[in-house]
């Protein structure tokens, strides 16, 4: 796979999951997590105020993968060798994000892993890996 089309995929997605996180933070949990959804108008006060906590942790994170997207995109049209170290470098950046989100439940901080994430980076990982070693 050509650098360039490697770079232009990983920033598609990554600029696509931040525009997602920013645009609708609160349904993108739900969809994920399968939180409060229907049960919103149930909620005490204070998970409103968690749910609304945790919305912004997603924008944040929206703004940062917006951010590696737009990296990504702008810098497609580098030398061979200049983007070659860039796909490695954003391919060991997913695997280290796979293995923090891993570490959640060894932490006791989850129960069971979210598996669109793991999916995501796996496959972003598995393009780099392969457009940069190539």
């Amino acid at each position: 796979m050509e650098e360039s089309l490697a770079l232009l995929i990983v920033g598609g997605v990554l600029s696509f999951m931040g525009i997602v996180m920013n645009a609708i933070p609160v349904k993108f949990d739900d969809d994920i997590l399968g939180t409060l959804g229907a049960l919103d108008s149930d909620a005490t006060e204070k998970e409103k105020t968690l749910r609304n906590f945790i919305a912004q942790l997603r924008i944040v994170i929206g703004g940062l993968a917006l951010t590696f997207g737009f990296i990504a995109i702008y810098n497609r049209d580098l030398a061979t060798a200049d983007a070659e170290n860039l796909l490695i470098s954003m391919g060991v950046g997913f695997v280290l994000t796979m293995g923090i989100i891993v570490s959640g439940i060894y932490r006791g901080f989850v129960d069971r892993l979210i598996v669109p994430p793991m999916v995501i980076f796996s496959v972003l990982s598995a393009i780099c890996f392969y457009a940069g070693l190539m």
